[in-house]
């Protein structure tokens, strides 16, 4: 087992939205060594290795890892926050204990920007993903607030390239 605990250690407003919490927790063992690790196994996960960083998405909670410290923002409540402490440190143990067939990536993986989201959009404006234009659409793809599911032309034969590239 590498991880026994997380402790909480703050409960604070949520910046991002007001009707939730962000939290700060330490974990019971330094996390730099599982890290690259967790950053081969977590889809879609933001990684420097050099600043000793891992973030990511679980629903619609953002969760950095740090060493010593584990941020959280967008949790419900102190009982959701717990919820997915307690899924983090099965996550960590379960990578601990399958290290020897995970290959660690120390590749710094980057979020697409919402102009970088747009240019791979057919650039239509329809509609049909319920925003007005490609590039408020983009906008809420980078924030992670909406799928790239919801765009109907997308999924048209002439854009399977740039489909594929998002």
């Amino acid at each position: 087992m590498f991880l026994e605990t997380i402790g909480i250690t703050a409960i604070l407003p949520c910046f991002a939205d007001p009707s939730k919490i962000r939290f700060h927790a330490e974990p019971s063992n330094n996390l730099s060594e599982i890290l690259p690790y967790l950053n081969a196994v977590i889809p879609k996960a933001v990684y420097n290795h050099a600043g000793q960083a891992l973030t990511f998405s679980r629903d619609y909670r953002i969760i950095c890892l740090f060493p010593q410290l584990i941020t959280g923002a967008k949790a419900d409540d102190a009982d959701d926050a717990r919820a997915v402490l307690d899924w983090l440190i099965d996550l960590i143990n379960e990578t601990w204990e399958k290290r020897s067939e995970i290959t660690p990536s120390f590749e710094r993986r980057e979020r697409l920007t919402a102009l970088a989201i747009y240019k791979l959009l057919p650039g239509l404006n329809c509609g049909q993903c319920k925003w007005k234009t490609c590039m408020a659409f983009a906008l809420q793809l980078a924030a992670e607030q909406a799928s790239m599911m919801l765009c109907s032309p997308l999924f048209d034969t002439p854009y399977a390239e740039k489909r594929e590239l998002l």
